[in-house]
């Protein structure tokens, strides 16, 4: 039996990934797509939903049902050393990168953000604010183990699940049997549900539902607390309408103030602005039309992770100094450090760069250089680093110290050069044997000559942003 829809049109969308709807004139009445019909898109994942509100269609946002979902755990580092140990729940708790009162807060638990102690912070700004803050330097393995096991969890549901840092993942539903059984909804409160039971019930999740990562990412930001938020084409104007331009991921202060000379001073402004417009910002035009797709709720760029462009470790000194032997040793174990991430992830680099930030007097120093051909040890990192820290001003002292490595490359990958001798192969069986102990027995385990008796002074840390793991992606377990 059919029911005529002239009068109120109804669309019919594809439950698969991001397909556009399309309108049709008649549907049948058991909600299937109807054989007279003949739609622009010919999908076999076909269902009927009422007409979008006018202005949804007038602003071209996405009018599909949202299958992504943003998983941010709730202030992870903090929360995870609260269920690790019992006698830190409820207590006003701060992760710093250092157990020092110079020492930069990193992560803050609930009971510490009530009281106004946030990340970025100085330890002694929170002993301000609260003299009996508990301050404790974080445990990277102990954080990576709840990341591997969140992406457990995401897995169950989807193939499609992308890390986008240690406390963060995103997952694909479309086309899953847990969208069609669950719903989107159904699917985060299961999420939640295996967090509490798996993972501890101290740790919790903000979860958002939309119709691409990063906005789904803005409806995971609209509650920090276990929150679950939807932002899609029937609230996504009323949403923007809440916030602040600098609450949408990708526009600090600085992208904030280039907006606001073009006259765009909020959300729904910068959602409504033409082109033309985003060009006085400073935007150029692919970047404009990225920011016009994006707000509207359409995914930008692919769903695969990208592999890292650089690896990097850089160390805050307690003390500085211009000691040419302590600067050399730091170095060594720095490179040590990258050399050892690099391998992990089976890469090479070819550009080996050092950045210096001088103390207590302002002012920095960086260089890099291209090396004949890409490497992977810790002595090559630290032979062209040792080279390029020369340069410094010998001088000043120095506060922090950092050396990294990008142009990178598969560890096999390109072509032997008729004029380069090879690398010695005795020299990387030689450091992987070493990875493999230190994976044992932990860092301290093997040291160079040079090092031994040496106070450890460089520690492991995740980076903002980072997942800690080799190329952004999940460590094979063996």
């Amino acid at each position: 039996m059919l029911v005529a829809a002239r009068a109120a049109q109804t669309t019919h969308f594809c439950a698969k990934r991001r397909h556009a709807g399309h309108w049709i004139g008649e549907f049948c009445a058991n909600g299937t797509s109807c054989r007279l019909a003949k739609p622009i898109c010919r999908c076999e994942h076909l269902y009927v939903t009422t007409a979008p509100p006018a202005e949804a269609v007038e602003l071209g946002l996405n009018l599909a049902e949202p299958t992504t979902l943003v998983v941010d755990l709730n202030c992870a580092f903090a929360s995870i050393e609260q269920q690790n140990d019992p006698s830190l729940r409820g207590k006003v708790l701060a992760i710093a990168a250092y157990a020092t009162d110079a020492a930069t807060i990193v992560a803050s638990s609930r009971e510490a953000r009530d009281l106004g102690i946030r990340t970025g912070m100085k330890v002694f700004e929170a002993k301000a604010i609260y003299p009996a803050a508990i301050v404790r330097e974080p445990n990277p393995p102990r954080y990576r183990d709840v990341s591997d096991k969140l992406i457990e969890i995401l897995e169950r549901h989807s193939p499609d699940v992308l890390r986008m840092s240690i406390d963060e993942a995103s997952l694909d539903l479309a086309g899953t049997p847990s969208l069609e059984r669950l719903g989107p909804e159904g699917v985060a409160s299961k999420i939640k549900q295996d967090i509490r039971r798996e993972i501890g019930e101290c740790v919790t999740a903000s979860i958002g539902i939309s119709t691409s990562i990063w906005m789904a990412k803005q409806a995971s930001n609209l509650n920090k607390r276990d929150g679950l938020e939807r932002i899609d084409h029937t609230n996504l104007v009323a949403t923007f309408g809440r916030l602040r331009l600098t609450d949408l991921s990708g526009i600090a202060d600085a992208s904030a103030r280039r907006l606001a000379r073009a006259g765009i001073h909020t959300p729904v402004q910068f959602l409504r602005a033409t082109t033309p417009k985003l060009r006085l910002a400073g935007m150029h035009d692919e970047h404009a039309k990225g920011w016009s797709m994006r707000l509207r709720g359409f995914e930008v760029g692919g769903f695969e992770t990208v592999k890292r462009k650089s690896y990097s470790h850089s160390h805050v000194m307690a003390r500085a100094t211009a000691s040419q032997k302590d600067l050399e040793e730091l170095l060594m174990r720095l490179s040590d450090m990258v050399g050892r991430r690099l391998r992990a992830a089976g890469r090479r680099g070819s550009v080996v760069s050092v950045g210096v930030v001088y103390r207590p007097d302002p002012g920095h120093f960086s260089k890099q250089a291209r090396q004949p051909r890409p490497v992977a040890t810790g002595d090559e990192i630290y032979q062209a680093a040792l080279t390029l820290l020369a340069a410094r001003d010998p001088r000043r002292t120095i506060g922090t110290l950092g050396v990294g490595l990008s142009g990178l490359s598969d560890g096999d990958a390109g072509q032997l050069d008729l004029f380069v001798e090879p690398a010695h192969p005795r020299t990387e069986r030689l450091e992987k044997a070493v990875d493999r102990i230190r994976d044992r027995f932990g860092e301290d385990a093997v040291q160079r000559s040079r090092l031994l008796g040496r106070a450890r002074v460089v520690r492991d840390r995740i980076a903002f942003g980072n997942t800690g793991h080799p190329d952004e992606a999940r460590r094979d377990s063996t």
